[in-house]
C-alpha cells in the first residue's frame, strides 16, 4: 500500500500552520492567537524585524499616517541591517491601512516576550530603540518641515507604549 499523499485541496491549509510554526519560531511566541493576529496582518518569520516598529505605526494612526510618518519609518526601517524589501513593504502596507487594535495588543505581547527573553542590558537598549522608533515616527508628523516636537497625545502614547512593553511577557 502507498502512504497517501497530500492533494492541491489539503496543502494551503498545511502551509500556514507551518508558516506560524516558524513565526513563532523567530519571534519565541508560543501564544497562536499573538502569532495568527500578526499572520493575518501579514507578518512573516522572513519579515519578523518589523514586529519592533509596530508601537511607532500605532503612534502613526492616533491622528492618521501621514506621508512624513511613513517616510520617516521607512527611513528608519532601511537603516536597520536586518531590512528586507519585503519588510518594507509590510510597513508600508501597515501604514496606508490602520490595522486592528487587535493586531496593535498582539504586537506589544509579542514584543515584551521577546524583550524578557534578553538580559537586562539588551532589553533596556531595545526597548529603548523601539520607544525612539515611536518618538521619531511623533516627531514626523505634522510640524514645520515635517519635524516637529510631540504632541501631548503622542508622548502619553508613548509613554504608556514603554510602560506596556517592559511589564514582564
Amino acid at each position: 500500500m502507498t502512504p497517501p499523499t497530500l492533494t492541491a485541496h489539503a496543502r494551503p491549509r498545511i502551509a500556514p500552520s507551518l508558516e506560524l510554526a516558524a513565526l513563532g519560531e523567530v519571534l519565541g511566541v508560543t501564544h497562536s492567537g499573538v502569532l495568527v493576529e500578526l499572520y493575518a496582518h501579514g507578518l512573516r518569520a522572513g519579515t519578523a524585524v518589523v514586529l519592533e516598529w509596530v508601537p511607532a505605526v500605532d503612534v502613526c494612526w492616533l491622528d492618521g499616517a501621514d506621508a512624513g510618518e511613513r517616510n520617516a519609518l521607512r527611513v528608519q526601517l532601511a537603516a536597520d541591517d536586518r531590512a528586507t524589501v519585503d519588510g518594507l513593504a509590510l510597513l508600508d502596507a501597515w501604514l496606508t491601512t490602520r490595522p486592528t487594535p487587535e493586531f496593535f495588543e498582539a504586537g506589544r505581547l509579542a514584543i515584551r516576550v521577546r524583550l524578557h527573553a534578553l538580559d537586562d542590558e539588551a532589553r533596556e537598549a531595545t526597548l529603548d530603540r523601539i520607544v525612539a522608533i515611536c518618538e521619531a515616527a511623533g516627531r514626523a508628523g505634522g510640524g514645520q518641515f515635517s519635524v516637529g516636537p510631540l504632541s501631548k497625545k503622542e508622548r502619553r502614547h508613548i509613554d504608556r507604549i514603554r510602560q506596556d512593553l517592559a511589564q514582564p511577557g
